[in-house]
C-alpha cells in the first residue's frame, strides 16, 4: 500500500474483498481436531491451559494443533452515507454463492452490485461528463474537499467524448496536481490496493497495465474479470499519481488475493510500509501498522463496522 507522497493516505481484492461484513464467528469459537482438552489451569491428558495435540473444551483455549472455527456470522456495513450497499448486506445478490466481501467483484462496501461488471452501482462521476470525484464512495458532486478529476487529462481517453487536454493537468478545477485533504480521509480509505481513487486499476493479468473499471459501450457497462486484457470492453487508463494506492508485493490486490510466503512473520522478515522490508525477499506490511490483516486463511475477522478491503480491516466512517 505504498502511496504517492501527495496523496499520502493516512496508515489506515478483484480479488480478495474479504470484510467484517461477513468475517468469522464473533465469539472466537475454537474447533480442533484432537482429544479433550481442558478448560482453565489443567486439560484432560495433559498439565496446563489444554491437553498435547487436543482441542480445547467449550470456553477453554485452543490447543497445541488446534484451529480456529470459521464462523458464518455477518454484520451489515455501511457506506459513509449511513446506508448499506449490495456488497455490505450480508446477502449473496448474485447468487454466485459468494457473499460481499468474499465475492471477488465486490469493490468495497459502497458498491451497490457484485458483478459481473466492476461499476460500483453508485454515481461516481459528476454532472460534468468528463468530471470524476471518488469512484469507489456513494454520491457526486463538487463538494468541500471532494477528488477532483477529468478524464481529458489522460492520455489513453478511457471515456468517450472526453479528448485528451494537456492544458488542464495542474489545473486547480480540472486534475490538480495535489488533491484536496479531505479527498484523502474520505476516498482513500476506500480505494482498493491497485486502483487509483477514479477508478483506473491495475490487475496482476494486465502485466503493470491499467484499466477503467468504469468502461462503457452506450449506456452498459463492459468490463469484467474476464475481460481485463480485452482493451474495447476494459478500457486502458493512466492512473492519477497523486491518489494511487499502488499494489505492493506482500498485499492482497484486485486480481491477487495470495501473497508470497515469505511475506509473513517469521518466514522471512518484514519492513515499512512499500516493501521496504528488512529482511527476506522483499519484506513488507500486508497493512499498515495500525490495522488489523484479514482475507486469508487463519485471519481473524475484522470488528464489526469494518471492513476487509484488499486484506486490510478498514473503519468506515458515517459522514
Amino acid at each position: 500500500m505504498q502511496y504517492q507522497h501527495t496523496f499520502a493516505f493516512p496508515l489506515i481484492a478483484l480479488l480478495a474483498f474479504s470484510a467484517a461484513a461477513c468475517g468469522s464467528d464473533p465469539a472466537g469459537e475454537n474447533r480442533g481436531g484432537g482429544g479433550t482438552g481442558g478448560a482453565g489451569a489443567s486439560g484432560t491428558g495433559g498439565t496446563g491451559a489444554s491437553g498435547t495435540g487436543g482441542s480445547a473444551g467449550v470456553g477453554g483455549t485452543t490447543a497445541t494443533g488446534g484451529t480456529a472455527g470459521d464462523g458464518g456470522a455477518c454484520f451489515p456495513v455501511l457506506c459513509p452515507d449511513g446506508n448499506s450497499y449490495g456488497c455490505g448486506d450480508c446477502i449473496d445478490n448474485d447468487g454466485d454463492g459468494l457473499v460481499d466481501d468474499k465475492d471477488p467483484e465486490c469493490l468495497g462496501p459502497c458498491d451497490n452490485t457484485e458483478g459481473p461488471v466492476l461499476l460500483t452501482g453508485t454515481p461516481g462521476e459528476t454532472g460534468n461528463q468528463c468530471g470524476a470525484d471518488c469512484y469507489f464512495d456513494r454520491g457526486n458532486g463538487s463538494g468541500s474537499g471532494e477528488c477532483k478529476w477529468d478524464r481529458r487529462c489522460d492520455p489513453l481517453e478511457p471515456k468517450d467524448a472526453c479528448t485528451y487536454d494537456p492544458d488542464l493537468i495542474g489545473a486547480q478545477n480540472y486534475c490538480p496536481a495535489v488533491q484536496p485533504e479531505l479527498c484523502e480521509q474520505g476516498c482513500g480509505a476506500l480505494t482498493p490496493n491497485g486502483c487509483d481513487c477514479f477508478g483506473c486499476c491495475t490487475f496482476p493479468a494486465l502485466d503493470g497495465g491499467y484499466v477503467f473499471l468504469g468502461s462503457y459501450i452506450g449506456n452498459d457497462g463492459t468490463c469484467t474479470l474476464d475481460d481485463l486484457d480485452d482493451p474495447a470492453l476494459c478500457r486502458p487508463c493512466t492512473p492519477a499519481g497523486n491518489c494511487l494506492n499502488t499494489c505492493e508485493r506482500c498485499e492482497i490486490c484486485l486480481g491477487k488475493p495470495t501473497i508470497p510466503d515469505d511475506c509473513f512473520p517469521g518466514t522471512g522478515g518484514s519492513g515499512g510500509m512499500g516493501g521496504g522490508g528488512t529482511g527476506g525477499d522483499g519484506g513488507g506490511l500486508r497493512c499498515p501498522i495500525e490495522k488489523q490483516a484479514c482475507g486469508l486463511p487463519g485471519d481473524p475477522a475484522c470488528p464489526a463496522g469494518a471492513f476487509c478491503l484488499t486484506g486490510c480491516c478498514t473503519d468506515i466512517v458515517v459522514q
